[in-house]
Formats: C-alpha cells, structure tokens, sequence
C-alpha cells in the first residue's frame, strides 16, 4: 500500500529541493504555453528523443498537470529506459501523487544506473523526511555528501533530519556548514534563526538578517525580525519591521496584533492599539487574543460597554477563557462601585 505525505511538503521537496531541472522562478501562462507547444513540434519531428519527452514533462509538472507529465515521462522511459535523470524525474511526478513507495523505487533504479550521482540519494533523504523517518533520511544524506562534500543541500537536508532526531547541536553544525558553501540559501539562515529563537539566543539576529538580505521583502524574515526586536524591546525597530510587513502583506493579522499589543502595553498609545487590533479581527475574527485585547484597549479608554462586547466575543470563541472571565468581572466590579457612587 502506498503511504501518503501532505501536499505542502510536497511543494517544498519541489521547489527547495537539490534538483534544480525544475525551475522555482514564475513564468507567465503564455510563456508556458509558448514552450509546450514548441517542444510539441520538436516532438513531432523527432518522436524517438527521449529527451523531448522529459522536457516537456518538466513543464507539465511545474505547471501542475501531473498526468501529462506522467505520460511524457513514461513514453521517455519507453524510449530509453538506462538514463537515471528519467528516474529522478519520474520519482517527482510520483510524490506529487502522493506515491512515496514508487518514488523512493524511481529513485533507487537512479542510483542502480548511475551510483555517483548524489542527487538521487539526497532526493532519497528528503523522501524520507517527509515520511518521518529522521535515521534513514540522515543515512541517505550522508551518502550524498560521500560523493560530493561541498554540496550545500546535503548538508541543509542532514541538518533537517537531526533536528528530528532531537540533535539540534549537530544540526547547527551542518547547517553552518551549509550556508559556508552556499551563502544564497534562504531557507538556511531561516533555520539557523528559528533555532536560536528557540533557544533565546541573540544570534537569530543575525540569521534573519541574512536571511532578508538575499530576499529583502520576504515575509517570514521580516516577521521573524520584528519577533526578534519585540522580544528584546526594541519596540520601535519592532514596529517598523512588522509596518513593513503589513505595507507588503496587508492579510497578516499576527503583525497587526503585535503592533496593537505594543501601542496598548509598551506605549499606551490606545488609539493605534485600537485600530491594529480592529485590524486583525477583520482580518481574523476568530482571533480570540486580538478580541479580548481590543475589548482590554476599550477599556482602557472608558467604553466599557464595548470591552464588554469583545470579552464576550472572545468568550464566545474560547468558552471559559481566563482573562476574559477576570475582565468581565471587573467590568461588573466597576459597574458596582459607580452605581453605589451615584
């Protein structure tokens, strides 16, 4: 029986993996088009290349029409079937499928035709990431760095399989070692940061740093930093950096929270609190913490009966919420105290 992975993590093997045949830059449907019908014609003149087929098949595959490039791929193989790089290919189409056991077969049929390719093994490697089975991921990778020790990838999906393992110090190592032969890798120093975020060390700094110097508009990195600056309050380089975030990606809810919680707490700056939170709600209703704190601002300005609102709100969303049980009781408290007042 074939064992399934989630189509996310597909995505990823595709588009960060070794294999670099598949390209990750964006190309406009009539370009693609343009190329499929080219290649068509080529086809057409020279029905018994291989290679034609396995182009084509590519493009198919990066276009997400997985049966055409099944089918090219398997007429390719028809015409030759002694060349790993169909192999390889063959064993993407598959765990776009979801067929990991015919992919990891594809795979080793490479290795048997051409055992000093690393690509393969390391293809191998993040099969069985995906698969979760960290020992066997690390075994295959390490195989491919036998046979080519100044490959960055091998390095970068090791270090992936050590952290699943539970070895985060070795997975340093190898992740350092992977950015020193590869200084480009994004996905390297996203990683390096998230880990000494983990461990409350300031080296996330910089790793985020370098992360957004190879892609300055980057979403994740410019969050990640924001997280950085919040956490060591730094609030105003946390502020520009999540502005700088909603300027470019207007849905993300978390940046606006966290520039609203920084207004409310660090600033008392209760108007901007209010519209951040305001913000994330619409953008998330179900948000319970950005609720109950845009009912906390509300308070905090003198509407009680619209931080009431959102208490319940968020009582609604996460019955028997703790902070907003404590609020609404203090609102009854003040309530109490005003009406013996008067």
């Amino acid at each position: 029986m074939n064992r399934t992975v989630p189509v996310f993590y597909l995505v990823l093997i595709l588009f960060f993996g070794c294999d670099d045949n598949i390209s990750t830059k964006s190309a406009t449907n009539n370009t693609v088009v343009d190329s499929i019908e080219i290649i068509t014609t080529f086809i057409n003149n020279d029905s018994l290349n291989e290679d034609l087929f396995a182009k084509r098949a590519k493009i198919f595959l990066q276009r997400g029409n997985i049966n055409q490039a099944l089918r090219d791929i398997q007429t390719a193989l028809d015409i030759n079937s002694e060349k790993a790089e169909l192999f390889i290919l063959l064993s993407d189409v598959y765990l776009v499928l979801g067929q990991t056991d015919n992919s990891i077969l594809s795979l080793k049929k490479a290795i048997k035709l051409n055992p000093d390719d690393y690509i393969p093994l390391l293809k191998l490697s993040e099969v069985y990431l995906l698969l979760e089975d960290p020992e066997t991921a690390i075994r295959y990778a390490n195989k491919a760095i036998s046979l080519d020790r100044y490959n960055a990838e091998s390095y970068y999906i090791k270090a992936m399989g050590l952290m699943e393992n539970g070895d985060t110090n070795q997975a340093i190592t190898n992740l350092r070692i992977s950015a020193n032969y590869d200084s480009t890798n994004y996905m390297t120093f996203m990683q390096l940061g998230a880990i000494y975020t983990a461990r409350n060390d300031s080296s996330s700094k910089t790793y985020f740093t370098k992360a957004l110097n190879i892609y300055p508009s980057d979403e994740r990195a410019l969050y990640y930093l924001g997280m950085y600056y919040h956490e060591n309050s730094q609030f105003d380089a946390a502020l520009e950096k999540y502005s700088r975030v909603v300027d470019l990606y207007p849905q993300n809810n978390r940046a606006y929270y966290n520039m609203g919680y920084i207004y409310l707490v660090e600033y008392n700056d209760y108007e901007n609190a209010k519209l951040m939170f305001e913000k994330a709600v619409e953008l998330s209703p179900s948000y319970v913490e950005a609720v109950y704190n845009l009912g906390r601002t509300l308070e905090v300005m003198g509407d009680y009966n619209g931080a009431r609102e959102y208490y319940w709100k968020a009582l609604d969303l996460l019955p028997n919420y703790p902070l907003a049980v404590q609020s609404l009781n203090r609102l009854d408290d003040i309530q109490i105290r005003n009406n013996q007042e008067n």
